[in-house]
């Protein structure tokens, strides 16, 4: 046989395979050419660890401890760290927990007091709006707006009712109050009218006794000084009702001024009690240049004048 033949014999010998620990070669008969070359070499036989468990060094280690594992570097064996992966089992949305009683009690408090605020500030407001302060200002006609404009127009607002309740509160403390007394008190014919503070209580006071009489208030001076003026035009003065009369409060008389007030009698209500015609008088939906009807009584600082 021809050195091919034998090369062509040679690369098809047995394969060593895994898991076996020796090959030996075929034990069929040889040629006579073939069997005066000997036997194929065999390959060293390898175990099944050692082909593909290249990683393990210590094949005697591994016997005697199989469960030892590597442990990856970073990671921690410690599990209670890590949070737990909750699995719904539907979509639906879970309902929150119910208040306790106190928070159940603590928000209805709430709620209330809130109720009670808004229902205040509503009455507060309707009470002004039909108040003689709230006629002053127009509180009963508001511009309807909308959008921004409504910031700017309640700005206004409030700008108006600040200025107006100072001018309130400027002509409630002045009532009564003469420009032309600062000379002291002087008389006149009477055969016309003195000029008199629009608004105030001696301007109606004038006003409606010539109405009611057509007398003229025939001298000058504040409220309180009408008593003495009266004295000097030559009028009558007493502490006794009289229908028609001015009757005069001294400062601080049920309410009167630091000037004093005057009012106009318009009728008996007693003997102790009249029924007047005011101006400048907050009471009864009055106020400055506003006429209101109020009760007076007799008593110390009160005086009647007539003609």
């Amino acid at each position: 046989m021809s050195s091919s033949e034998d090369h062509s014999r040679s690369t098809f010998s047995p394969v060593p395979m895994p898991g076996l620990n020796q090959f030996s070669p075929s034990t069929g008969p040889l040629d006579t050419a073939e069997s005066s070359t000997g036997s194929l070499p065999v390959a060293p036989a390898r175990s099944f660890d050692s082909v593909y468990l290249p990683a393990i060094t210590d094949q005697n280690a591994l016997e005697e401890s199989p469960r030892v594992t590597r442990v990856l570097p970073g990671v921690s064996l410690n599990t209670s760290q890590r949070l737990p992966v909750v699995i719904k089992g539907d979509m639906k949305k879970v309902a929150p927990a119910p208040l306790s009683r106190a928070a159940r009690i603590k928000r209805r408090v709430i709620v209330n007091l809130l109720g009670v605020l808004l229902i205040c500030l509503a009455s507060g407001l309707t009470l002004l709006s039909v108040s003689p302060l709230g006629h002053e200002i127009g509180l009963h006609f508001y511009p309807q707006q909308t959008g921004g404009s409504l910031v700017n127009n309640q700005s206004g607002n409030m700008s108006l009712v600040a200025q107006a309740t100072a001018t309130a509160v400027f002509h409630k403390q002045t009532d009564g109050f003469d420009p032309s007394a600062s000379s002291g008190v002087t008389t006149t014919s009477g055969t016309g009218s003195l000029n008199w503070p629009v608004g105030q209580c001696t301007y109606w006071a004038n006003q409606r006794y010539h109405a009611l009489t057509g007398v003229w208030v025939a001298w000058n001076g504040n409220a309180w000084q009408w008593k003495n003026g009266a004295v000097a035009a030559g009028w009558h003065v007493s502490q006794t009702p009289h229908v028609p009369s001015i009757i005069v409060l001294y400062p601080g008389v049920q309410g009167a001024s630091s000037y004093g007030h005057v009012a106009v009698v318009e009728k008996l209500i007693n003997s102790t009690t009249v029924y007047t015609s005011n101006m400048n008088w907050y009471a009864n939906g009055g106020g400055w240049n506003t006429v209101s009807y109020v009760d007076f009584t007799t008593g110390s600082g009160v005086w009647f004048v007539w003609k």
